[in-house]
């Protein structure tokens, strides 16, 4: 269970006061500088924004859209069956409206966001209801403030099925239809919203990746077919510098497929883990800026490019876990620790540039 930490009505109010304020002062901006139109967001976890005055004006300067790591989830929503915890997408949602940002809900169907409770009555009952129900708690009292979803989070894996399709209580209650299911369940909610499938892996040039690439177009291609309200992919863009190698060419050709099918694309979950801390931060933050940069030059390339999300804005609040004390904290971020631009920043701005 998600421990929730309890936070007063007062230090609610004034950190949206202090947010609002922030917005509206000299120099204020909602968009990272340089930036010409296209969007950048970072996922972020609203009790930090409630204690953190400086980290809630650099989301304020920086960022035209937020996502929530935790707070739009089923199981963070509804851990216990019929009691619902919405304080948090509430106060989260309440900052973004206070300084003109926006909100990507993430993510409606997922098969490690169900609480036990709905996977059990899911598979005994095999009714679709018990999924709309929760589509109707966290849908409609967002649809001001968040204009995009991802509606399928992590559908796809190569080996379990001939088919590439991730083993979960969705696909066995439901059968592989369930996409089209949750997508035409969510546009009849949301009838404007921006509506995504987000899957990870899809970037390397790995044999795996090539074989989950696979996947993910033929499954796209016979949606899109079929007339599902699919709006475009998120490409998590999670790099392990000691894993993760980019092929220029194989990674465009797979962006081209994307856009043939009228295809958006979203850059997700941007972020990097290192692979060598014991060197100066210097070089470190060269080695994630370089990574980024490669990636970014094969994607911005493309017109089916509509945005740029990182998992994270600040290296003070990752999930990528501190190699050690003594290294410090994995500096994979736009912003290192003390809410201070990078190399990272820098890559990103520019590509930002380049889309607009």
């Amino acid at each position: 269970m998600t421990d929730h930490p309890r936070i007063s009505r007062r230090t609610v109010a004034k950190a949206l006061a202090a947010g609002a304020v922030a917005a509206c002062s000299p120099g204020g901006s909602v968009a990272m500088p340089g930036r010409s139109g296209a969007k950048f967001g970072a996922a972020v976890q609203t009790r930090h924004i409630l204690v953190d005055e400086t980290y809630r004006d650099r989301l304020i300067r920086y960022c035209d859209t937020l996502v929530p790591e935790l707070e739009f989830k089923w199981n963070f929503v509804e851990v216990v069956r019929g009691h619902l915890f919405l304080r948090p997408a509430n106060q989260l949602a309440e900052f973004a409206r206070a300084n003109g940002l926006r909100v990507h809900g993430h993510a409606l169907v997922w098969h490690q966001g169900a609480p036990g409770w709905a996977i059990q009555e899911i598979l005994q009952q095999r009714d679709w209801s018990i999924v709309r129900r929760f589509f109707e708690t966290i849908m409609p009292n967002f649809l001001d403030i968040a204009d995009s979803w991802d509606v399928i989070n992590e559908p796809f894996l190569v080996g379990p099925r001939e088919d590439g399709l991730r083993p979960s209580c969705f696909l066995e209650a439901f059968g592989p239809q369930y996409i089209e299911i949750a997508f035409r369940e969510a546009r009849a909610i949301a009838p404007h919203a921006d509506l995504y499938l987000n899957e990870f892996g899809l970037l390397d040039a790995s044999e795996q990746a090539g074989r989950k690439r696979a996947v993910a177009l033929r499954v796209l291609r016979e949606n899109v077919e079929r007339g599902v309200p699919i709006t475009g992919i998120g490409l998590q863009g999670h790099i392990d510098l000691s894993r993760t190698q980019i092929d220029p060419a194989l990674l465009a050709e797979f962006i081209d497929h994307i856009a043939e099918l009228g295809l958006k694309i979203r850059v997700s979950e941007l972020d990097v883990l290192e692979d060598e801390v014991a060197i100066p931060v210097e070089e470190r933050d060269h080695r994630v800026a370089q990574a980024v940069e490669r990636l970014l030059d094969v994607l911005t390339a493309s017109p089916a490019l509509s945005s740029i999300t990182c998992w994270g804005l600040t290296d003070r609040y990752s999930w990528l876990h501190p190699h050690s004390i003594s290294a410090g904290l994995n500096r994979g971020l736009p912003l290192d620790s003390d809410l201070r631009e990078k190399p990272m920043f820098d890559v990103i701005n520019r590509a930002l540039a380049r889309m607009g």
